[in-house]
């Protein structure tokens, strides 16, 4: 009797013969579902040498994806190609493009893309913006991601993004007659949730009125209103939930108006004062449900007008110089501690120059108590100087801290050799601190760490 070695397997068509392989026999949902899981639309279209099954089965695919290094001609082939009533996902990789190659294929996406845009320029050499990309009104787009790489762009003067909830504008040159916040301000945008702006150079004041943001994120974003000089920069927003404001360069005004606002972060922004008005505030913020405040730009009580926060519960508050002129006493951020009388958590740096002169003032005397503060963190840059004086009064007047957390500066002592500055220096005083009693009573967690 002859053994069985189990059942035998049927074998594969051969697609030379004529004959449907097996893969090729699925419905086509299934294959084109295969297809989109390639993430490349050039290797999709490829897969129509296997046989006739697969001839245009990508056609119809409703994720395209094409990427670095596809030339446009090639982009503008398969878009027109392409037979699918609906693009869910259209991701587009370009390298060295100049606007004038975008301007080919992305007319043909606009009535059919219901989904996402995704457009990223790879440029090796640049030496300057090359061309305008023309951003076509997207109605049916509900999410859209441009980083051009410094290429211009322009926004559409009309229609409604109906669908859009999320705008992320990166390396761009805005051109044109439309403002960038004419287009996100509900009357075009009246979905729009999370607006982006990153790296960005732009000629007008951003205007923005909206009643369904929520989110605002602006990065290394340039205001350069023309002849006017300087931009303003006015948020207006019964929904905004969280703005982060970072590197704003060349800011005339920032108005904010949110009473809904949480999270409000504003570091290292450029005021200019209004060569028109100089005694002008430069910004006006009114946010009465703050809960969350980073304020890393300068404060001056005159020129920073901060409106009620009565729910404010963290602030971190910056770098605190601690020796310094009258000037650096007037913008010292310890003004913007005497502001509120309740705080849970505090996050604040001790900021010492590295030549301090004797003539320069110690500018913590006029710090407030907060003795509601439970979470305390404090880093320290001594720049070799003494600290202990400055961060005994940080402690002295948060008698109420439950968790401490000190973090030092050693970027600067890597070297063996640190120089450290002569003990008749200014920063040994005041010296009482060294006999001066310290209760912190209700301290149980300390933590000590190196930045």
């Amino acid at each position: 009797m002859e053994q069985s070695d189990g059942p035998k397997r049927p074998k594969l068509a051969d697609a030379a013969d004529g004959d449907e392989d097996r893969l090729s026999v699925l419905p086509d949902d299934i294959l084109i579902h295969i297809l989109v899981k390639l993430r490349c639309t050039p290797m999709a279209a490829r897969t129509s040498v296997l046989c006739r099954r697969w001839r245009g089965l990508w056609k119809p695919v409703p994720e395209l994806n094409f990427p670095l290094g596809t030339e446009p001609h090639r982009i503008r082939s398969a878009l027109t190609a392409h037979e699918a009533p609906v693009i869910h996902f259209l991701v587009v990789d370009l390298q060295d493009a100049a606007a004038e190659s975008v301007a080919t294929w992305i007319p043909i996406i606009v009535p059919r893309l219901l989904g996402e845009l995704v457009i990223f320029n790879l440029r090796r050499d640049w030496d300057g913006e090359t061309g305008t990309v023309e951003l076509p009104c997207f109605q049916g787009a509900d999410w859209i991601s441009l980083d051009l790489d410094n290429l211009g762009l322009a926004l559409p003067p009309s229609g409604v993004f109906a669908r859009l909830t999320d705008l992320c504008l990166v390396a761009v040159r805005m051109r044109g007659p439309c403002r960038l916040g004419d287009v996100v301000s509900s009357p075009r945008c009246p979905s729009l949730r999370k607006l982006i702006l990153r790296d960005a150079q732009v000629r007008d004041d951003i205007v923005i009125h909206s009643e369904s943001l929520l989110q605002i994120g602006m990065d290394n974003v340039l205001l350069d209103n023309n002849a006017l000089g300087p931009g303003i920069l006015d948020i207006s927003s019964e929904s905004v939930l969280q703005i982060d404001l970072k590197n704003l360069i060349g800011v005339r005004k920032l108005l904010v108006m949110a009473p809904a606002l949480i999270s409000l972060k504003e570091k290292d922004t450029t005021y200019i004062a209004d060569p028109v008005d100089p005694s002008q505030p430069l910004a006006n913020i009114s946010a009465p449900r703050l809960t969350f405040l980073e304020w890393n730009a300068r404060y001056d009580r005159r020129s920073i007008q901060l409106g009620k926060m009565a729910h404010l519960q963290w602030l971190h508050a910056g770098q605190f110089l601690v020796y310094g002129s009258d000037e650096d006493f007037a913008h010292n951020r310890i003004r913007l501690l005497q502001r509120f009388e309740f705080i849970i958590c505090l996050d604040l740096a001790l900021y010492y120059r590295k030549d301090i002169s004797d003539h320069q003032r110690y500018l913590m005397e006029d710090m407030p108590g907060l003795p509601h503060v439970l979470f305390l963190s404090v880093k320290v840059a001594a720049n070799g100087h003494s600290f202990g004086a400055s961060l005994f009064h940080a402690l002295r007047v948060c008698t109420g801290v439950r968790k401490l957390t000190l973090a030092f500066d050693v970027s600067s002592r890597q070297l063996e050799a640190q120089t450290t500055c002569s003990l008749g220096c200014i920063c040994h005083q005041p010296p009482n601190w060294k006999t001066d009693e310290l209760l912190l009573s209700h301290l149980i967690i300390i933590e000590i760490s190196a930045w």
